[in-house]
């Protein structure tokens, strides 16, 4: 009897654990009628962290100065261009990305891409105004 509360109690165990791995929530990025802002912003957070991994690596002794010269060269044009592409996506008068997780939703600035409260009217970092895009 107490063999089975065992393996009841390890499976129950079990599941709790497995089910966040395996359960996919399917974040929802939308972007008007296209992804491309949504895309841009997830590259520009990409190369910064790109950016930052190579220079803890630098840092840390992990990687050759000729390397990590070379290698942030490269990250930093990358996010150069990534910049260019959203300055010239922003001034074509984009609309207001949402990310859509479960029922919430959570605007970004198409200026600054900066996340803010659902309600606001203006981004708080930069000032500029939101026009939300209900989906």
């Amino acid at each position: 009897m107490t063999l089975f509360i065992e393996i009841l109690i390890f499976i129950s165990a079990m599941f709790f654990i497995g089910y966040p791995l395996f359960h996919k929530k399917g974040t929802a990025f939308t972007a008007g009628s296209d992804g491309s802002f949504n895309e841009l912003i997830h590259k520009k957070e990409a190369a910064y962290t790109a950016i930052k991994d190579l220079d803890f690596d630098y840092i840390t002794g992990k990687l050759s100065e000729s390397d990590y010269k070379e290698l942030k060269k490269r990250y930093e044009i990358e996010a150069l261009n990534i910049l260019r592409l959203l300055d010239e996506y922003k001034n074509k008068g984009a609309v207001t990305l949402t990310k859509k997780t479960g029922d919430e939703r959570t605007p970004f600035c198409p200026q600054c891409g900066t996340k803010t409260k659902g309600g606001d009217n203006f981004c708080f970092q930069c000032g500029a105004r939101l026009n939300s895009v209900e989906i």
